[in-house]
């Protein structure tokens, strides 16, 4: 059977069908993952599949992986984008432990009419690494961190808090109702929130 795959099924009964996988690859591996990652994936993650750094390079050389940073490869096919993109590709090459931080994380929620020009990561770790100018990082301050679209970052109510002072006054309280009407704060927090922005 053609599939990407290479499932071969066997035909058990009249309508169904046993599937199974046969000698994947080091590519389909590597695309299990990603595709769950905005077609992202790590040397650390590869290397728990049992696929080396050389193997990424490999790949990179032959037009099959994009190599976006440090320790970061995407698919260079076979990955729908979204807008989501840039704060997954932020998180993974400021490192282990990274999340998306303050205003940024406004943005992601497409509230309080944000859109600032960098992507701000918040990190414990001491980052060397040469990162691109769109990246900010920061020192992450102790609290919570959720998954919005599988990203890791600030608790929404949190980074709400943070751009006190950043954003108007006025937006971030609009930004609170529509948080709360798409239920995205935990029950109290919009009231509580309102209390501390509105004057």
């Amino acid at each position: 059977m053609p599939t990407f795959w290479q499932l071969k099924c066997q035909n058990l009964a009249k309508g169904q069908y046993f599937c199974y996988t046969i000698g994947m690859t080091a590519y389909e591996k590597i695309y299990e993952v990603a595709a769950d990652n905005y077609g992202f994936i790590t040397t650390k993650e590869a290397a728990s599949l049992g696929i080396p750094k050389s193997e990424m390079s490999a790949l990179a050389k032959r037009g099959r992986l994009v190599r976006h940073g440090y320790g970061v490869y995407r698919l260079a096919t076979h990955f729908q984008p979204s807008e989501y993109d840039g704060y997954a590709e932020a998180v993974l090459l400021v490192g282990e432990g990274a999340a998306v931080w303050g205003e940024s994380v406004l943005a992601m929620h497409d509230l309080a009419l944000v859109n600032p020009p960098v992507v701000e990561v918040a990190t414990n770790r001491r980052v060397r690494r040469s990162l691109p100018k769109w990246i900010k990082v920061s020192r992450r301050c102790p609290g919570e961190i959720e998954f919005f679209q599988g990203i890791p970052c600030q608790r929404l109510a949190e980074a709400i808090r943070h751009c006190r002072g950043a954003v108007m006054a006025e937006r971030l309280a609009d930004g609170v109702r529509k948080a709360e009407a798409n239920g995205e704060l935990r029950l109290g927090e919009a009231e509580a929130l309102l209390k501390e922005i509105e004057p």
